[in-house]
């Protein structure tokens, strides 16, 4: 699969990586096994960049993603995880917190950013993943979308200890690169002046449907060489699904607006002929920012369709249409 340069850094990662939250039982539970065959699958096809995190799961998909990749070589692949969460162990009689992860392993999540929090999550994770390092280390979760009229506590403690330790992280050799995982990207343009980041893993925010980022932030990253990894490209399914009553949007039933939006999309797709889910794969490296698009189907005929979407040929003709309907 191709790949391409991350930011400053030495690593190459390929244009579609794959995003581990499923291994942590994401809105249904699976077995080890399943996510060993499922990594096995995705191996197979060409990709080399996975993507996970302490919060999928509960550290369910951290210990799952190790034990996948153990038999590969360390050096064949591109390994990122999240800080900014520390598992704490669940001793509370009764039933689970509901949640979005089915039957997840007994530890519950702590907010922590601070300098001492963001070692101590690197070192479990590390032993979580049965690696001795990390490529990508991403500070998850930061802003108002997550942590609403707390966000400016927490973007201080982050910039002021969180910030410090990736960066001795990175200066030690143990981590290559570093940056933040999020659903929003003011909260990225906020953390640039105070910060030497390499990346930014951003969900949603680019994609057929939502353009939002591109206001100058994309641009800006361009200049600055650091390298956007973009997630959640068909907007929680939507863009996946089709237009139809029940689709979900930025992680909740889509409005009727949104629906309407995505059948117009799917319109110009039937006009040229060409497959929506390649469109929601490729819209995004448009943009020059754009390093690696992470999907996370773990089913045989998603991972053909999806591999069929890096390749499609998409006519220009198409792409002009699609400018102007999204910029309406």
């Amino acid at each position: 699969m191709e790949t391409k340069k991350l930011g400053k850094t030495n690593l190459d990662l390929t244009k579609i990586g794959f995003g581990a939250s499923g291994f942590g039982n994401l809105y249904r539970e699976i077995s080890t096994r399943q996510s060993c065959a499922a990594l096995d699958k995705i191996w197979d096809v060409g990709c080399r960049y996975f993507d996970v995190a302490p919060h999928y799961g509960a550290g369910l998909a951290e210990r799952r993603l190790g034990l996948s990749l153990h038999k590969y070589n360390r050096d064949d692949y591109i390994l990122s995880t999240k800080v900014g969460r520390i598992l704490h162990p669940r001793h509370e009689q009764g039933v689970q917190m509901p949640n979005d992860f089915p039957n997840e392993a007994p530890f519950n999540r702590h907010y922590d950013y601070s300098y001492s929090g963001v070692m101590r999550s690197f070192e479990d994770s590390c032993q979580r993943l049965g690696t001795n390092r990390i490529d990508i280390l991403l500070m998850h979760d930061i802003g108002s979308y997550t942590h609403g009229d707390q966000h400016n506590k927490q973007f201080k403690i982050a910039m002021d200890g969180g910030y410090k330790a990736m960066d001795e992280l990175r200066s030690q050799g143990l981590v290559t690169a570093i940056g933040i995982g999020c659903n929003e990207h003011d909260v990225l343009k906020e953390a640039i002046p105070h910060t030497d980041f390499d990346c930014f893993m951003l969900a949603g925010r680019y994609t057929l449907l939502n353009q939002t980022a591109d206001d100058g932030f994309l641009d800006e990253c361009a200049k600055k060489n650091i390298s956007i990894i973009l997630a959640g490209v068909f907007n929680s399914g939507i863009l996946a699904s089709g237009p139809k009553v029940g689709s979900y949007y930025d992680y909740a039933p889509a409005s009727d607006e949104i629906i309407a939006k995505v059948q117009r999309i799917y319109q110009v797709c039937e006009k040229h002929n060409v497959d929506p889910i390649a469109a929601a794969i490729q819209f995004p490296f448009r943009h020059k920012a754009i390093t690696s698009v992470m999907l996370n189907a773990m089913k045989e005929h998603h991972l053909e369709s999806n591999l069929k979407g890096i390749t499609a040929t998409i006519p220009q003709e198409f792409w002009n249409e699609i400018d102007t309907l999204t910029h309406l």
